[in-house]
């Protein structure tokens, strides 16, 4: 489903973020993206969203080379993708809610489905009781939770999650992870960046290490 052949991005003052990246992960896969800040994690999650493009080298998604997607065709790929992104990008004018529903209004979804699955998420991620809050009167988990009902609301084909546990207490935590093993039982490919090493510890999954933007390893625990 992904593959990174020879991938390079080089940012300004010639810094390299990511140095000849090559990896593969099958349709259906959980893996783990893990490495110290500035490693590359991120570059690579916006690689695959297309928020950027690679300098040098190929990313492919179902075979096709995602850096030639037209402007006109990129909002269709993104929606087969689920985004938990580290700074939430939630609208803060909207409701939590709205925030939620936005995937479905975007597809202009049927209201009563947009209802039924947002109150769903709602009660998975423990939020009920804020639907009507805006961000501003959320705390840091509770924006982390509304960010991750939001990726997961479109049944999407892969998920991207940048450090999606980072805000959240233990307990927290562990709920959130069962909600993405579910998912990915149910065929869904995640990858998954994280500096919890006693999660990856604890999970049996693939972990692709980096360091300085390179690949270090790539092993099953």
């Amino acid at each position: 489903m992904i593959k990174f052949n020879h991938v390079f991005k080089i940012y300004e003052k010639n810094i390299k973020a990511l140095e000849d990246i090559n990896f593969s992960i099958s349709k259906g896969e959980f893996v783990f993206l893990t490495g110290p800040s500035g490693a590359g994690k991120t570059t690579i999650l916006n690689l695959l969203y297309r928020e950027d493009i690679p300098d040098m080298g190929s990313v492919f998604v179902n075979n096709e080379d995602i850096s030639h997607i037209s402007d006109r065709k990129l909002p269709f790929y993104r929606r087969n993708i689920g985004f938990v992104f580290q700074d939430f990008k939630l609208l803060f004018d909207r409701t939590v809610f709205d925030n939620i529903a936005l995937p479905l209004v975007i597809t202009k979804t049927e209201k009563k489905f947009i209802k039924n699955k947002v109150e769903e998420y709602i009660n998975k991620t423990g939020l009920c009781g804020k639907e009507k809050l805006t961000p501003w009167h959320l705390s840091g988990g509770e924006k982390q939770k509304v960010a991750i009902a939001r990726a997961f609301i479109t049944n999407p084909s892969l998920i991207l999650a940048d450090e999606p546990t980072g805000n959240l207490d233990d307990e927290s935590s562990w709920e959130i992870i069962k909600m993405f093993e579910e998912v990915n039982k149910e065929g869904t490919t995640i990858l998954f960046a994280t500096h919890n090493k006693e999660l990856l510890q604890k999970m049996n999954k693939r972990v692709i290490r980096l360091n300085k933007g390179k690949v270090i390893s790539d092993e099953s625990i």
